[in-house]
């Protein structure tokens, strides 16, 4: 599994995504559709857990069948893996095509019920804003958001949820940008994502972003 496979370079945060089944229950899975990590058609949001569980999860088009004999997990394999790796953190995105299947008070209930073990060691994050505030008034120790804008750091939403985490892509930082100067950023750290070299990542870091999320860990930790 990616995720072990990260831990084992170094990684001492990770990220994932959760979708959520058509019987709604949570998977570890980035798309809503099959095509792409699964190379079969078919929506996620239309089998059951039980039917997702048995579909490989290996991404041929890039991959080809290197990892054809990984499937699909659960949200509970997360639990055990944090649980095996106290020192790490895992940034847990739900995505907003289940949100919109599911509702945000089941996807938060399910998600809770079964990290609560592991709390401490999970930040809930979501492009889905009223999400992330629900997040934050159930109690959940840390809570990110992934910015739809940039400009939306200015958004009502973002302060309501008072994210511990504010993720971003790299490109959507405005080069004139003093990260310094941005009042919420005094309460948050800036996450940015595809981040896939060290040049790039100590630019940023010069900046001010405070952490960086990247597919190439060894490259980046390579003298």
């Amino acid at each position: 599994m990616s995720l072990i496979k990260a831990i084992e370079a170094g990684a001492l945060f990770i990220e994932l995504d959760v979708q959520f089944s058509g019987d709604q229950l949570p998977i570890i899975y980035h798309d809503s559709d099959l095509q792409r990590v699964s190379g079969q058609s078919g929506s996620v949001l239309s089998l059951s857990r039980a039917e997702l569980l048995g579909c490989s999860a290996y991404e041929p088009q890039r991959l080809g069948d290197s990892f054809i004999a990984e499937k699909i997990s659960p949200l509970e394999t997360l639990v055990d893996i944090l649980v095996a790796h106290p020192q790490v953190s895992a940034f847990v995105e739900l995505k907003e095509e289940s949100i919109a299947h599911c509702g945000r008070a089941l996807i938060i209930a399910s998600v809770q019920e079964i990290l609560r073990p592991v709390a401490q060691q999970t930040v809930l994050m979501s492009f889905d804003y009223p999400l992330a505030i629900a997040a934050r008034e159930a109690g959940w120790p840390r809570v990110g958001l992934v910015l739809q804008s940039w400009d939306d750091l200015d958004q009502a939403d973002v302060a309501l949820a008072q994210p511990d985490y504010i993720y971003t892509n790299h490109t959507n930082i405005p080069g004139d940008c003093d990260l310094t100067s941005i009042p919420i950023l005094s309460h948050a750290l800036l996450v940015t994502y595809e981040v896939g070299n060290q040049e790039l990542g100590q630019k940023l870091l010069a900046r001010h972003v405070d952490m960086l999320e990247t597919f190439e860990i060894e490259a980046m930790q390579s003298p």
